[in-house]
């Protein structure tokens, strides 16, 4: 990094261009080339890609002649989602062969869609990036009637990386546009069953067999599918077979840019999986310029952009999944990053707007969730309770989530004999869940009477979460409840190596401690616990320790 900016700072001039920069950025854009890239790199580490694209973007205004400007300026337009200074900013970019190449398939993909002309170098291409241009200048052929040609360019190519298999779905396409059913039938299955997109690739050979008339074996792929993948079945399986089965119109075959981006999609969604890096967004963000209602690339780049930290152009990206199955799925997540971000009002009023009473479940417990970190047990508590006794009026089973919540909520608020009913049931639901055997021990320790079962519960769940600093914590304070405060000190010690900051934690460690002889390291720990912002009630048991130690009594506050 250091390196870049001293090349870039022997670069840039220090006065601006007499004509101003070419493209829209911040009102507070600096006069100077050099400063619009300061600035573009502190957007940048500020995670906002959207105002660090428009800085690059003045930068290069500024000096237009500068490469590395241009890479950046490209990219990062590209990563936000603004395909109009995308556009704009392409093919200065891809005379460069900046950004690994990823300007000039950009450029194809403007021109496949009745954009812009390509331009562009054919090398230097980032992973995967040749498959992406074999893809795009089929499909242009494809464009201007010449089908037989794309088909004959896609057979058997030599490509890198073992990306010839990612072809399957863009031939199988080609194949189908072609009217060469049976091959195209026969390529579709091939990828359904070997490109690892099991949801994906079966959403295309179900359209395929719609459009050939053959409903029933729709469904059955459909039905297979779902059935593989249970109750968090895919979102546009399950309207798919509900069409068939309502005998409704089958979707039509897409367009050349429609058909690229399909094509597009499979290679960037395979590449995510190995690494959150840069390319894969970029290549879902040139599928989306090629087709931007298509809902499960705009899906998957937002979760790209969210794996990589980019949440505001996470949250933007989702926004743009307005319409379809994939809807819930979207605003579920952009409601978590609008929390995320400290915007916990406009995090509950979009989760209110979308969980009434007829909303779906996940919808009215992603309200429910929210509501609850949000501060307001009560209404998510009532919320948890009514999926509960809607799952059980239709015969289904219970979401052990939901007892389990609605009972930390009870918890909270009424304390254990009131929460004890739906704690055990989500116990009882979900034996081997660490944290309802961690909250449903420590609540058996401190106030249900039953310190040797709780003890054995909270154990449990250390030993699969060894590292959670609360399950330390838990199983400490039930040796020393248990009568063995010398057990109790390693797993305590342990816990606040973990979590130094946590005031329970910190009180415990020192009732130990004076449980054990060591007074001068228990009036440190009651101090400490002190100056952690304790709840009311901890303070003050810590305060009447300092003066009486554990005399003090009593021994729960909280």
């Amino acid at each position: 990094m250091r390196t870049l900016i001293i090349i870039l700072a022997l670069a840039l001039p220090a006065a601006s261009c007499a004509g101003g920069p070419r493209f829209l950025a911040p009102d507070d854009t600096p006069q100077t080339a050099y400063g619009a890239f300061l600035s573009a790199r502190y957007a940048a580490q500020r995670r906002d890609i959207s105002a660090s694209a428009a800085y690059y973007a003045a930068a290069l205004g500024y000096e237009p002649e500068l490469s590395l400007v241009a890479d950046r300026a490209f990219s990062t337009a590209l990563m936000a989602g603004d395909f109009a200074r995308a556009d704009r900013l392409a093919s200065d970019a891809a005379r460069e062969g900046a950004a690994g190449g990823v300007a000039s398939l950009y450029g194809r993909a403007a021109q496949l869609s009745g954009g812009r002309n390509a331009s562009a170098d054919d090398t230097n291409y980032g992973p995967f990036g040749e498959l992406i241009a074999v893809i795009l200048n089929d499909w242009e052929r494809v464009r201007r009637g010449r089908a037989s040609a794309a088909l004959d360019a896609a057979s058997a190519r030599d490509l890198p990386m073992g990306a010839a298999g990612y072809l399957l779905i863009h031939r199988a396409l080609l194949l189908e546009a072609g009217g060469m059913f049976d091959r195209a039938e026969d390529t579709y299955r091939a990828a359904d069953s070997s490109l690892g997109l099991p949801e994906y690739t079966t959403v295309l050979l179900g359209e395929f067999l719609e459009r050939r008339g053959r409903r029933d074996d729709a469904a059955s792929v459909y039905e297979r599918q779902l059935a593989r993948a249970g109750r968090d079945g895919d979102p546009e399986i399950t309207a798919a077979l509900a069409r068939v089965q309502a005998r409704g119109r089958a979707p039509r075959f897409p367009t050349a840019p429609q058909a690229a981006a399909r094509a597009i999609h499979g290679p960037a969604v395979l590449l995510m999986s190995r690494a959150p890096v840069e390319f894969p967004v970029l290549y879902l963000r040139l599928a989306q310029r090629l087709d931007p209602d298509f809902a499960r690339n705009t899906l998957a780049a937002a979760q790209a952009l969210e794996s990589l930290g980019l949440s505001t152009a996470a949250r933007r990206a989702y926004g743009a999944v307005d319409a379809g199955p994939f809807a819930e799925r979207a605003a579920i997540s952009g409601a978590w990053l609008d929390f995320e971000a400290g915007r916990t009002d406009a995090a509950v009023r979009r989760a209110r707007a979308m969980g009434g009473s007829s909303a779906s479940p996940g919808l009215r417990m992603l309200l429910a969730n929210l509501l609850q970190a949000s501060g307001d047990c009560e209404a998510a508590e009532a919320l948890y309770i009514s999926l509960i006794e809607e799952a059980e009026a239709a015969g289904e089973t219970v979401d052990w989530r939901h007892a389990y919540f609605a009972g930390s909520c009870r918890l909270s608020r009424a304390g254990w004999d009131e929460a004890a009913p739906l704690m055990l049931r989500a116990l009882e639901l979900a034996p081997d869940q660490p944290s309802v055997l961690n909250d449903v021990g420590y609540s058996l320790i401190v106030e249900g009477g039953e310190v040797e079962r709780g003890l054995d519960m909270v154990q449990r769940a250390a030993a699969m979460e060894p590292e959670n600093s609360a399950f330390l914590d838990s199983v400490g304070w039930g040796f020393y409840r248990a009568g063995y405060p010398e057990e109790a000190i390693d797993w305590l010690e342990r816990a606040i190596e973990r979590e130094p900051g946590n005031p329970v934690i910190t009180w415990h460690l020192g009732d130990v401690y004076a449980a054990t002889g060591r007074e001068l390291e228990a009036g440190f720990h009651w101090r400490r616990a002190l100056e952690l912002d304790p709840s009311p009630e901890l303070a003050d048991l810590l305060e009447r320790r300092l003066s009486l130690g554990l005399e003090a009594g009593p021994v729960e506050a909280s």
